[in-house]
Parts: structure tokens; C-alpha cells; sequence
């Protein structure tokens, strides 16, 4: 591995951290605060997150057109500086309304170097052993949730919200800064190298274990049933992945202390490390719809436990092992976008998904709360999450079965 394949890792690792480990992720200990002191309630506060997670996954859509390699430092240090400096700008603020607004430039930063041009630059670069350094980018992304919601928590009773947006900002600006000065470029080719693992490829291509796509330009066809049900898979591990954020909520509704709903969000986020981390070791060797599968099957046993044994460390354990819906989520759809698409069509499809699953999410979160309301109990949804995982699997099989179709007859990816 050259020195400039390191740097471009590096800083991927980076974005995914500022992006959703400290954008996204340590968000949560900042909503009853800022709820009692503007005098509102949380789940308007958490809308905050919600206008940022809309907006920056449509602003991500039009990422594959605009990456070219002399916009690549623009891109990156444009959406720098909109996020740290709206982060900061919401230490600032004295109402809801305006907290709304810099959430949509938040949001704008966010969706410019977000999940979209992560697994975009690491697919140019890495051709070999492609799932595990999207794993090791992605589980950046939760390191922020696990090390720094602590610390921000800290900071905010000592000192208050304000000074703690302000640390938001400054930690963000420090996961920023590897890709805004370290030097790389969009393709491996422009400065004279090949994508890591690129011989691994030519000879897994001349041995006939490559899929070879006509070069001739198509249009990507959006109503092939292939994408739709790889939307519905999408959708349905972004409301299962909405979950999580309410098992402090669950745990204090049996009757445990609200240090075990705690414990059950601290493992659910260092399980959401290490599952990336094992996606895509799995993927390298299993491939995208063998691993989606294990881990949708370890995640249901999760939910039984959560559901059926109402113990301590049932409890816990339930948690961590729910948790690997994050690596479907984050590794899972994009590395399924590849096998199903082929890398030609990635960036045309993957961006789309990624949107749906940021919608569904936030309205998934929303859909939490309100089933919470409406019944006074968190374990339909739960069994909510069940149902998902059945659209889960019975989408995935049939998208991998025309998949499978369309390799055996010699028909395009798309």
C-alpha cells in the first residue's frame, strides 16, 4: 500500500467521524438540556438532527456529479467550514427556529462529504479487500458516540449546551482536517497510481470470477425490480436501526435503573464498532448477501432477548447484539449496492439509497416515539423491528435471485 492509498483511508476515517460519529451520534445528550432551558420539548429539540439527516442526504444526491478532481478540496473544504461554523453558530442561539435554520447549512456541510463520497473515494481506491476498509471508514463513524458523548456530557453540566456545541465544532474541525491537507486525489490514476489490490483484480477477472459490464453508456433504470427491492431493503434496516436511541426509555418502562438503559446504549455503540469491523471481513469473504443475512439473523436474536427475558444481562447483551443493524445500515447497503449494480452503476444508485435510508431513519425515529405514545409501550416496536427484518430478507433474496438471473444470461448489471 503506497503512502497516498494511507492518506486517502485516513482521511475517510475522518469524515465518517465528523459526519455521523459527532455530527449524529453524540447528539443525544444535548437534547434535554437545551429542552429545559429554552423550555420545549426533546422531541423538538431532536428535530435538529432530523432537518440536518433530510437535508444531507439530499444534498448527497448530487455528489457523482459534482466530484470531479479539481472540485475534490473545494467540496471538502466548503463542507468544513458550513459545518463546523453552523455547529458553532448553534452555541449562539436563543430559540428552536433558529437552531431549525443552521440545521439545514449543518445539514448541507454534512451531505457534501458524507457516506456517499466516503464509499465513492474508497471504492476508487481499493479494489481489493474493498469490504474491509469500508468497514474500518465506517466504524469511525460510531468511535465519536462511544468516546465523546461522555466527554461532551461532562462538559455540559460543568459549563452548559453552549460551551458544549462549541467543543462539537472544534472536535468536528479536527475530524475534517486529515482530508482538507493531506494530499490525494479522486482517481488513483490522476497521480500516476492503480487502485490498491488492482493485479488481485485482473487476475480474478481473467479467471472468470468478475462480472464484466459493457463500457457502453445506458441509462440506470429505477423501476428495474432489482432497485426496488433493494430500496425496501434500505428502508427496512434504516427503521430497525432507529430503535436503539430509545433503550434508556425501555429499560426504565420494566422497571430497571436508569443506569441499565445506560449500559444497554453504551454496549449497543461499541457492538456497532466491532460489527462494522467484522462486515466487512465477512464481505471480502462471504460476499454482501451471505453477511447481510447473518447479521439480520443475529440482530433478531437481539430482538428476542430484548423482547422474552426481561434480565440484566439479557438485556445488555440483547442491546450489542441489536447493535450489528448499524452495520447493515452503514457497510451492508453499500457493499450489497456494488454486487447488485457493479461498480458502473454504483454511483448512480448507491446516493439514492443512501437518501431513502436517511428519510426512513429520521422518520423511523419519529414512528418510534409516536407507537411509544400511542400504547404506552416500547415493545411493539420491537416487534415492529421483527416485521422489518421479514421485508429484510424476503427484498434481499428476491434482489440477489435477479441478480443471479441476469448474470447467468449474460444481461447487463442494470
Amino acid at each position: 500500500m503506497k503512502a497516498k492509498h494511507l492518506f486517502v483511508l485516513i482521511a475517510m476515517c475522518g469524515l465518517a467521524a465528523a459526519t455521523i460519529g459527532v455530527t449524529v451520534n453524540t447528539a443525544g445528550v444535548f437534547y434535554a438540556p437545551i429542552a429545559e432551558d429554552l423550555a420545549v420539548g426533546r422531541g423538538s429539540v431532536a428535530m435538529i438532527i432530523t432537518i440536518c439527516s433530510i437535508v444531507g442526504a439530499i444534498v448527497a444526491l448530487f455528489v457523482p456529479k459534482i466530484l470531479k478532481e479539481q472540485t475534490l478540496k473545494i467540496i471538502i473544504i466548503t463542507a468544513t467550514v458550513l459545518l463546523c461554523g453552523s455547529t458553532y453558530m448553534l452555541s449562539r442561539c436563543t430559540s428552536l427556529g433558529q437552531m431549525y435554520i443552521l440545521s439545514v447549512v449543518r445539514g448541507a456541510g454534512n451531505g457534501l462529504i458524507n457516506f456517499v463520497m466516503i464509499t465513492m473515494m474508497v471504492n476508487y481506491w481499493f479494489f481489493a479487500r474493498r469490504g474491509l476498509f469500508t468497514s474500518i471508514v465506517m466504524a469511525f463513524s460510531g468511535v465519536p458516540g462511544v468516546l465523546l458523548s461522555p466527554v461532551f456530557s461532562n462538559i455540559i453540566n460543568a459549563s452548559g449546551w453552549r460551551t458544549g456545541f462549541v467543543w462539537v465544532a472544534i472536535a468536528t474541525l479536527i475530524c475534517c482536517l486529515p482530508a482538507v491537507v493531506l494530499p490525494f486525489t479522486v482517481q488513483p490514476k490522476t497521480c500516476g497510481l492503480e487502485p490498491f489490490g488492482y493485479a488481485e483484480f485482473l487476475k480474478e477477472r481473467e479467471m472468470g470470477r468478475t462480472v464484466v459490464i459493457d463500457d457502453r453508456p445506458k441509462q440506470f433504470n429505477f423501476f428495474n425490480p432489482k432497485f426496488l427491492l433493494a430500496i425496501l431493503v434500505t428502508v427496512a434496516i434504516s427503521v430497525i436501526a432507529a430503535v436503539p436511541q430509545h433503550f434508556p426509555g425501555y429499560a426504565v418502562s420494566l422497571g430497571k435503573a436508569a443506569s441499565v438503559g445506560a449500559m444497554m446504549l453504551s454496549f449497543s455503540m461499541a457492538f456497532n464498532i466491532l460489527s462494522k469491523l467484522a462486515f466487512g471481513v465477512m464481505n471480502d469473504r462471504y460476499g454482501a448477501y451471505k453477511s447481510i443475512l447473518v447479521m439480520s439473523a443475529v440482530n433478531i436474536f437481539g430482538i428476542l432477548l430484548l423482547l422474552f427475558v426481561p434480565q440484566e444481562w439479557a438485556l445488555l447483551a440483547g442491546a450489542g447484539l441489536y447493535a450489528v443493524a448499524f452495520a447493515v445500515g452503514a457497510v451492508g447497503i453499500a457493499m450489497l449496492s456494488g454486487y447488485l449494480f457493479g461498480m458502473e452503476y454504483y454511483a448512480t444508485a448507491y446516493p439514492i439509497l443512501s437518501f431513502v435510508g436517511g428519510v426512513a431513519n429520521a422518520v423511523g425515529a419519529t414512528l418510534v416515539g409516536s407507537l411509544y405514545d400511542a400504547t404506552g409501550t416500547y415493545t411493539v416496536n420491537f416487534w415492529l423491528a421483527l416485521a422489518c427484518q421479514a421485508v429484510l430478507i424476503l427484498s434481499l433474496v428476491g434482489a440477489v435471485a435477479i441478480r443471479r438471473n441476469e448474470r447467468h444470461s449474460g444481461l447487463e448489471e442494470n
